[in-house]
């Protein structure tokens, strides 16, 4: 059974009658609207997982930034996931790869349920009144508050 069979199945499983398109790609919608991607390429072995997570803050671009790479610091507190720019649409995406051949149906479920989770993690963060800018010498690093 191919990679891509696979996840289409654990998908079957999750929700009734979805499944992977002929690109290797579904959409879900989480229960608070966010929509998870999935990706299979052809012949691959891994699960990818994205979603938009959050514009930058207009007015604090960089805290953003710094904000963005202080979460992704050795996966913490994310769970394994990391935050991406995507510039085609201007936004942080959080990703995961899930590993297909060590994986099954309740890693699947599992994984899913700690993503929607660490996606709610960074949106609450990135509220702009929580970026707190400081300043030490000549150089600048943020902080979440």
């Amino acid at each position: 059974m191919s990679s891509r069979e696979i996840v289409s199945n654990w998908l079957a499983d999750r929700v009734s009658g979805a499944t992977l398109d002929d690109d290797g790609i579904a959409g879900l919608e989480a229960d608070d609207g966010n929509i998870i991607m999935l990706e299979v390429p052809e012949n691959a072995q891994n699960c990818h997982i994205s979603s938009p997570a959050m514009a930058l803050p207009e007015n604090e671009p960089v805290a953003g930034l710094f904000a963005a790479l202080e979460l992704n610091r050795y996966g913490r507190p994310l769970g394994g996931c990391w935050l991406a720019w995507d510039p085609d649409i201007e936004m942080l995406m959080l990703c995961f790869n899930l590993y297909i051949p060590t994986s099954d149906i309740v890693a699947f479920n599992n994984t899913l349920d700690n993503f929607a989770a660490a996606l709610k993690l960074v949106q609450s963060s990135f509220n702009e009144e929580q970026l707190i800018e400081i300043r030490t010498g000549s150089a600048a690093h943020f902080e979440l508050a």
